[in-house]
């Protein structure tokens, strides 16, 4: 089997796991109320809602699993970091965030305009050998 073949498969199932960590990370933040206790002697304390999370605006966290094998089940040890591409069309991936940390398992894309995103991320070794890209994940941002 070619090299490259066998490297760009590494982490075809990390990238899996991406993309159920983007799905994941794309519901909705649901408001939460704080349940206050009366306090002793029957007067309850008046009942003060929690401040709503504040939902990053026009932003997208993805998440996934570090590899630590190839799909041949050898240990991988020139993993060099993981390429984010998205764009607007699950067919026209073209905007890239080269992430050269091997470590790193989130990234924040911030400063997106309203619309649908959708995003794929691919792995990379020291000798820029990528692997395929994950399956497409995507984003509304109001």
């Amino acid at each position: 089997m070619h090299e490259n073949e066998i490297r760009g498969r590494a982490c075809r199932w990390v990238l899996a796991a991406v993309l159920l960590a983007l799905l994941a990370g794309c519901k909705d933040d649901e408001a939460r109320t704080a349940g206050n206790t009366p306090a002793p002697g029957g007067n309850a304390p008046p009942t003060v809602p929690a401040p709503a999370p504040v939902p990053q605006a026009r932003a997208a966290t993805l998440e996934w699993t570090v590899p630590t094998t190839a799909t041949d089940g050898s240990t991988l040890e020139n993993l060099a970091g993981f390429r984010i591409h998205y764009g607007k069309s699950v067919l026209s991936l073209t905007t890239v965030i080269e992430i050269r940390n091997p470590s790193i398992s989130s990234y924040v894309v911030e400063g997106l305009a309203p619309g649908t995103y959708y995003f794929a991320v691919t792995a990379f070794t020291s000798n820029n050998h990528e692997s395929e890209r994950s399956n497409a994940g995507l984003k509304e941002v109001i």
